[in-house]
């Protein structure tokens, strides 16, 4: 009769483990879904040209563009920012913090209709 009590508490042992382990997963299935990534939130509130800006400030400097993101993605959860957040918003904040992002810059001289770059004018002059 000892063996077969034993085989039982085996039997109740294996079971309370499982028991234990779902719950530990659902639990931790749970804090993933609460806890959502703030860098994500930022760059989904990114207009198309808050995403360019963004782009290039990333290549700038990579390690502080994450952080602001990071930042920004948690104001947002906090609801100390609202909305979409556009190129000027992005190029104030890295303005703001010591970061100024370099852009490319043309500049096009338009005649009957004609789009030349200042580059093209010169050359033709020549």
């Amino acid at each position: 009769m000892s063996k077969e009590t034993d085989e039982l508490r085996l039997l109740r042992m294996r079971k309370l483990l499982e028991l234990q382990k779902r719950k530990l997963l659902e639990e931790a299935r749970r804090k993933e879904s609460k806890d959502p990534d703030p860098y994500s939130i930022f760059l989904k509130l990114l207009t198309s040209d808050g995403k360019k800006l963004f782009e290039n400030a990333l290549s700038q400097y990579p390690l502080q563009a994450k952080k602001i993101g990071e930042t920004i993605g948690k104001l947002y959860l906090l609801g100390k920012i609202r909305g979409r957040l556009d190129a000027n918003f992005i190029y104030g904040i890295f303005y703001e913090l010591g970061f100024p992002i370099r852009l490319e810059t043309k500049i096009v001289y338009k005649k009957r209709g004609e789009v030349k770059s200042i580059s093209e004018m010169l050359k033709e002059e020549e």
